[in-house]
């Protein structure tokens, strides 16, 4: 997500805004047990 404003000549505006999200899942359902999550070691940092 990115905050934008308006100036006034027609160009937009990056704001500094701190802005959250989140999202909940509620499963009642049975499923199957999800993979293992790979060790910091080998993520890739970009």
């Amino acid at each position: 997500m990115q905050a934008l404003g308006w100036r006034s000549n027609t160009k937009y505006l990056a704001l500094q805004d701190d802005i959250s999200s989140v999202a909940y899942w509620y499963q009642t359902l049975p499923f199957n047990k999800f993979p293992t999550l790979p060790t910091y070691e080998f993520l890739e940092i970009i």
